[in-house]
Protein backbone atom coordinates (compact mmCIF):
# COMPACT_ATOMS: atom_id res chain seq x y z
CA UNK A 1 0.00 0.00 0.00
CA UNK A 2 1.37 3.65 -0.85
CA UNK A 3 1.74 5.82 1.42
CA UNK A 4 -1.12 8.02 -0.44
CA UNK A 5 -3.02 4.96 -0.30
CA UNK A 6 -3.07 4.73 3.37
CA UNK A 7 -3.56 8.77 3.83
CA UNK A 8 -6.90 8.06 1.77
CA UNK A 9 -7.99 4.88 4.22
CA UNK A 10 -7.15 6.71 7.20
CA UNK A 11 -9.03 9.44 6.38
CA UNK A 12 -12.00 7.19 5.54
CA UNK A 13 -11.73 6.23 8.68
CA UNK A 14 -11.94 9.23 10.39
CA UNK A 15 -14.58 10.49 8.83
CA UNK A 16 -17.05 7.42 9.69
CA UNK A 17 -15.59 7.57 13.20
CA UNK A 18 -17.16 11.12 13.39
CA UNK A 19 -20.09 10.37 11.41
CA UNK A 20 -21.42 7.39 13.97
CA UNK A 21 -20.08 10.15 16.84
CA UNK A 22 -22.56 12.60 15.62
CA UNK A 23 -25.29 10.19 15.32
CA UNK A 24 -24.72 8.77 19.04
CA UNK A 25 -24.07 12.63 20.60
CA UNK A 26 -27.60 14.06 17.78
CA UNK A 27 -29.62 16.28 20.71
CA UNK A 28 -32.66 16.65 18.47
CA UNK A 29 -34.12 13.42 19.07
CA UNK A 30 -37.32 13.56 19.41
CA UNK A 31 -38.98 13.45 22.77
CA UNK A 32 -40.66 9.85 23.29
CA UNK A 33 -44.25 9.75 22.68
CA UNK A 34 -47.17 7.36 24.32
CA UNK A 35 -46.53 3.68 23.39
CA UNK A 36 -50.49 3.27 22.97
CA UNK A 37 -52.75 0.46 25.01
CA UNK A 38 -51.33 -2.33 24.93
CA UNK A 39 -54.50 -4.17 23.60
CA UNK A 40 -57.49 -2.42 21.59
CA UNK A 41 -60.55 -0.63 23.38
CA UNK A 42 -63.38 -3.29 24.07
CA UNK A 43 -66.79 -1.77 22.63
CA UNK A 44 -68.40 -3.07 26.09
CA UNK A 45 -72.07 -2.64 25.74
CA UNK A 46 -74.63 -0.86 27.24
CA UNK A 47 -76.20 -2.43 30.72
CA UNK A 48 -79.82 -2.97 30.83
CA UNK A 49 -81.57 -1.60 32.99
CA UNK A 50 -80.15 1.31 34.11
CA UNK A 51 -79.16 2.18 37.46
CA UNK A 52 -81.42 4.47 39.83
CA UNK A 53 -78.31 6.88 39.93
CA UNK A 54 -80.73 9.08 43.02
CA UNK A 55 -79.99 5.92 45.19
CA UNK A 56 -78.08 6.47 48.35
CA UNK A 57 -73.91 7.12 47.80
CA UNK A 58 -74.38 6.29 44.24
CA UNK A 59 -73.26 10.02 43.16
CA UNK A 60 -70.16 9.44 45.32
CA UNK A 61 -66.42 8.68 42.81
CA UNK A 62 -65.74 5.73 44.85
CA UNK A 63 -69.06 4.07 44.34
CA UNK A 64 -69.23 5.11 40.61
CA UNK A 65 -65.42 3.83 39.99
CA UNK A 66 -66.25 0.46 41.92
CA UNK A 67 -69.40 0.16 39.87
CA UNK A 68 -66.96 0.56 36.77
CA UNK A 69 -64.11 -1.66 37.55
CA UNK A 70 -67.02 -4.46 38.38
CA UNK A 71 -68.75 -4.31 34.99
CA UNK A 72 -64.91 -4.53 33.28
CA UNK A 73 -64.54 -7.63 35.48
CA UNK A 74 -67.67 -9.04 34.45
CA UNK A 75 -67.02 -7.69 30.42
CA UNK A 76 -63.80 -9.99 30.65
CA UNK A 77 -65.11 -13.30 32.35
CA UNK A 78 -67.91 -13.11 29.59
CA UNK A 79 -65.61 -12.66 26.72
CA UNK A 80 -63.19 -14.55 28.04
CA UNK A 81 -59.91 -12.05 28.31
CA UNK A 82 -58.72 -9.58 29.55
CA UNK A 83 -56.58 -8.37 26.90
CA UNK A 84 -58.49 -4.86 26.18
CA UNK A 85 -57.34 -1.28 27.40
CA UNK A 86 -60.16 -0.82 29.78
CA UNK A 87 -58.76 -3.93 32.11
CA UNK A 88 -55.65 -2.18 31.64
CA UNK A 89 -56.55 0.83 32.57
CA UNK A 90 -58.75 0.20 35.84
CA UNK A 91 -56.90 -3.14 36.96
CA UNK A 92 -54.01 -3.09 39.17
CA UNK A 93 -51.59 -5.01 37.95
CA UNK A 94 -50.81 -6.14 42.00
CA UNK A 95 -54.19 -7.53 42.03
CA UNK A 96 -53.26 -10.10 39.24
CA UNK A 97 -52.73 -12.84 41.63
CA UNK A 98 -55.71 -12.73 43.51
CA UNK A 99 -57.91 -12.48 40.00
CA UNK A 100 -58.44 -16.34 39.80
CA UNK A 101 -60.56 -17.21 36.75
CA UNK A 102 -63.54 -19.60 37.51
CA UNK A 103 -62.04 -23.23 37.71
CA UNK A 104 -62.67 -25.00 34.12
CA UNK A 105 -65.04 -27.47 35.84
CA UNK A 106 -67.39 -24.61 36.64
CA UNK A 107 -69.71 -24.11 33.48
CA UNK A 108 -71.57 -20.64 34.28
CA UNK A 109 -70.59 -17.52 33.67
CA UNK A 110 -72.26 -13.82 34.45
CA UNK A 111 -74.16 -11.75 31.94
CA UNK A 112 -73.47 -8.62 34.03
CA UNK A 113 -71.91 -7.08 37.22
CA UNK A 114 -72.83 -8.96 40.42
CA UNK A 115 -76.13 -7.01 41.54
CA UNK A 116 -75.23 -4.89 44.31
CA UNK A 117 -76.91 -2.37 47.21
CA UNK A 118 -74.41 -0.07 48.70
CA UNK A 119 -74.71 0.56 52.39
CA UNK A 120 -71.91 2.43 53.51
CA UNK A 121 -68.96 4.58 52.37
CA UNK A 122 -66.11 5.76 54.36
CA UNK A 123 -63.54 8.08 53.32
CA UNK A 124 -60.10 7.66 55.47
CA UNK A 125 -57.56 10.30 55.96
CA UNK A 126 -54.79 8.88 53.62
CA UNK A 127 -57.72 9.32 50.54
CA UNK A 128 -58.60 5.96 50.29
CA UNK A 129 -62.45 4.69 50.72
CA UNK A 130 -63.96 1.20 51.94
CA UNK A 131 -67.31 0.96 50.09
CA UNK A 132 -69.80 -1.64 51.62
CA UNK A 133 -72.36 -3.54 49.27
CA UNK A 134 -74.93 -6.45 49.53
CA UNK A 135 -74.22 -8.34 46.44
CA UNK A 136 -75.46 -11.36 45.48
CA UNK A 137 -74.97 -13.88 42.22
CA UNK A 138 -77.47 -13.85 39.45
CA UNK A 139 -77.82 -14.14 36.01
CA UNK A 140 -75.61 -16.90 34.67
CA UNK A 141 -75.59 -18.86 31.60
CA UNK A 142 -74.06 -22.31 30.78
CA UNK A 143 -70.80 -21.77 28.67
CA UNK A 144 -71.79 -24.88 26.83
CA UNK A 145 -75.45 -23.75 25.63
CA UNK A 146 -75.88 -19.96 26.92
CA UNK A 147 -79.13 -21.23 28.44
CA UNK A 148 -80.06 -19.53 32.09
CA UNK A 149 -79.21 -20.91 35.38
CA UNK A 150 -81.82 -21.70 37.37
CA UNK A 151 -81.35 -20.77 40.93
CA UNK A 152 -82.66 -21.71 44.50
CA UNK A 153 -83.48 -18.87 47.35
CA UNK A 154 -80.21 -20.03 49.02
CA UNK A 155 -77.26 -19.16 46.37
CA UNK A 156 -79.14 -15.37 46.11
CA UNK A 157 -78.95 -14.82 49.64
CA UNK A 158 -76.86 -11.29 50.33
CA UNK A 159 -72.68 -11.35 50.91
CA UNK A 160 -71.47 -8.48 52.68
CA UNK A 161 -67.86 -7.03 51.29
CA UNK A 162 -65.87 -4.09 51.77
CA UNK A 163 -64.26 -2.45 49.34
CA UNK A 164 -60.99 -0.75 49.66
CA UNK A 165 -59.81 1.61 47.30
CA UNK A 166 -57.33 4.24 47.14
CA UNK A 167 -55.35 6.85 44.64
CA UNK A 168 -52.80 5.74 42.47
CA UNK A 169 -49.29 6.57 42.89
CA UNK A 170 -47.46 8.44 40.38
CA UNK A 171 -45.75 5.60 39.46
CA UNK A 172 -49.02 3.76 38.74
CA UNK A 173 -50.16 7.41 36.66
CA UNK A 174 -46.96 7.66 34.62
CA UNK A 175 -47.87 3.98 33.31
CA UNK A 176 -51.06 4.76 31.89
CA UNK A 177 -49.97 8.03 30.07
CA UNK A 178 -47.28 6.06 28.67
CA UNK A 179 -50.07 4.15 27.39
CA UNK A 180 -51.76 6.64 26.40
CA UNK A 181 -54.93 5.68 29.06
CA UNK A 182 -56.09 7.90 31.47
CA UNK A 183 -55.51 7.01 35.02
CA UNK A 184 -58.73 7.09 36.92
CA UNK A 185 -59.00 8.94 40.35
CA UNK A 186 -58.89 5.66 42.12
CA UNK A 187 -58.05 1.52 42.06
CA UNK A 188 -60.28 -1.06 43.41
CA UNK A 189 -57.08 -2.69 45.71
CA UNK A 190 -59.23 -5.30 47.51
CA UNK A 191 -62.56 -7.04 48.83
CA UNK A 192 -63.13 -8.09 52.13
CA UNK A 193 -65.91 -10.40 52.75
CA UNK A 194 -67.72 -9.05 55.98
CA UNK A 195 -69.54 -11.73 58.81
CA UNK A 196 -73.30 -10.58 58.74
CA UNK A 197 -76.74 -10.80 56.86
CA UNK A 198 -77.93 -8.29 54.34
CA UNK A 199 -80.49 -7.88 52.07
CA UNK A 200 -79.52 -7.52 48.60
CA UNK A 201 -83.18 -7.50 46.96
CA UNK A 202 -83.28 -3.64 46.27
CA UNK A 203 -80.38 -4.31 44.34
CA UNK A 204 -80.75 -3.74 40.34
CA UNK A 205 -79.66 -6.92 38.11
CA UNK A 206 -78.21 -5.28 34.52
CA UNK A 207 -76.83 -7.40 31.58
CA UNK A 208 -74.88 -6.67 29.11
CA UNK A 209 -77.02 -5.95 25.84
CA UNK A 210 -76.63 -8.14 22.92
CA UNK A 211 -74.25 -10.54 25.16
CA UNK A 212 -74.52 -13.69 22.98
CA UNK A 213 -72.64 -11.78 20.21
CA UNK A 214 -69.75 -11.59 22.32
CA UNK A 215 -69.81 -14.39 24.41
CA UNK A 216 -68.04 -17.41 23.52
CA UNK A 217 -70.66 -20.06 24.57
CA UNK A 218 -69.23 -23.68 23.76
CA UNK A 219 -65.74 -22.18 22.82
CA UNK A 220 -64.46 -20.98 26.54
CA UNK A 221 -60.67 -21.96 27.88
Amino acid sequence: MTTRTRARALAALTLAAALVLAACTNDTTADPTPTGPPYPVADITPLEPALDTTAPFEDHPAVQIMRTTNTIWAWSTLTDTREFAQYTQYFDPAREPDLHPAPRDYRWVAIGPEPRVILSVTDDADGSTVVRSCGYTTGEVSKDTGEPRDYISAQQRGLLVDTTLSPLTDEEIARLNDLGLEPPALWVRDNQTVTGDCDPSAATVQHFTDWREHAPIGHYS
